[in-house]
């Protein structure tokens, strides 16, 4: 694994990349949730190089969310602590006090990037789930970067990721009382109850649902994997699978909705996704991103996506398996908006585990 370290990058960043406000080549972020060491590996796929940046504020802290070329930390011992860090110039912002409702859940989140959306600031999205019935309300909470006024905090339900554009909207005009007013006085008109949202997917990432927002507009991804049927394959294991091959268990939708029963809708009837290229990796919403020359090796038209599979364990010369035996490998992968195919691109070099899932992160100097 070619890795380079903290002072070397910084040397990079330092001489190399002159214009300041250049998006690069999306990376790849090991995301280990139970990780407080401050270390962040991430994998550039046009170098080849890891790149392993000590974060100092993030010493205690765990990485709960990514977005806009940021890292949100949430802090282990003390839970309503976050922390929002570029990594690639080490700015940070403390982010206002989490709301009580987030002490003792495990939560997550992402930042919304302005050239994304349209919008001129970066806004922090965090949220958590119940696990139980029992628990209270599961709820979302918005900030506006630099705003001191603090949090707006609402029930978290499929009507708040569908509308997520016009809320976030209201947020930078109005502000958080003004929203989380509104959000509490509909909540308590339209009767919420957080029981009937309970296993109905819709949080970013649950079930396979993916939340892509673009030009306004909010759609579903849904990955949809089926099992190898054990007759179809000898000793009842998955075929090994090369770069170029397709996978024809797995696939993708598109949708209008969260719920369960939701009907597929035609990528002819998303334009604001056409000629347009989609990043998916697990648990966060999908970056959406229009075709550029600056992004090599990427298509327009196409989700890329990571998957485990199966390949052809390689045998040394001591007759022993190397990779420790283990047949599983992490590959990138491409799904084919127009032609509903998905195909490997290519194997991840290095160690990935079960538990450390890859996630797309896209790094710029910008905020």
């Amino acid at each position: 694994m070619d890795l380079i370290p903290a002072d070397a990058l910084s040397f990079w960043r330092d001489h190399v990349l002159h214009d300041m406000h250049q998006r690069l080549q999306p990376w790849i972020v090991e995301s280990d949730e139970n990780d407080d060491s401050g270390n962040v590996l991430f994998h550039s796929l046009v170098s080849g190089y890891y790149y392993l940046i000590h974060i100092a504020e993030f010493k205690g802290r765990r990485v709960a969310g990514y977005g806009a070329g940021l890292l949100i930390g949430i802090d282990k011992d003390d839970d309503l602590s976050a922390l929002l860090v570029n990594p690639l110039t080490g700015e940070n912002t403390e982010l206002p006090r989490l709301p009580e409702h987030f002490h003792g859940r495990f939560t997550y989140g992402f930042a919304t990037d302005p050239d994304m959306t349209g919008e001129n600031q970066v806004v922090v999205v965090l949220y958590n789930r119940p696990t139980t019935t029992q628990e209270a309300p599961s709820k979302v909470a918005l900030w506006r970067h630099g705003d001191t006024a603090g949090w707006a905090t609402m029930p978290s339900s499929e009507a708040f990721w569908m509308r997520m554009p016009q809320l976030r909207g209201r947020l930078l005009t109005h502000g958080p009382q003004v929203v989380e007013g509104e959000e509490a006085a509909a909540a308590a008109a339209n009767g919420y109850d957080h029981r009937r949202d309970m296993g109905d997917g819709w949080l970013p990432g649950m079930q396979g649902k993916y939340v892509i927002e673009h030009e306004g507009h909010v759609r579903v991804l849904v990955r949809l994997e089926q099992p190898e049927i054990a007759g179809d394959v000898p000793e009842g294991r998955p075929r090994p699978v090369r770069p170029g091959d397709p996978l024809p268990r797995l696939s993708f939708e598109l949708r209008n909705t969260l719920a369960a029963d939701g009907e597929a809708i035609d990528w002819a009837d998303a334009p604001e996704l056409h000629d347009k290229i989609i990043f998916q990796s697990q648990g966060d919403s999908c970056y959406v991103l229009p075709e550029s020359d600056h992004f090599v090796g990427v298509r327009k038209n196409f989700i890329y996506f990571f998957s485990w599979q199966r390949q052809e364990v390689a045998v040394g010369d001591d007759g022993g398996a190397a990779s420790g035996g283990n047949p599983f490998e992490y590959f990138l992968c491409k799904w084919d908006m127009i032609g509903c195919v998905a195909t490997v691109v290519r194997k991840l070099p290095g160690v990935w585990m079960g538990h450390k899932p890859g996630r797309w992160f896209l790094p710029t100097f910008k905020y």
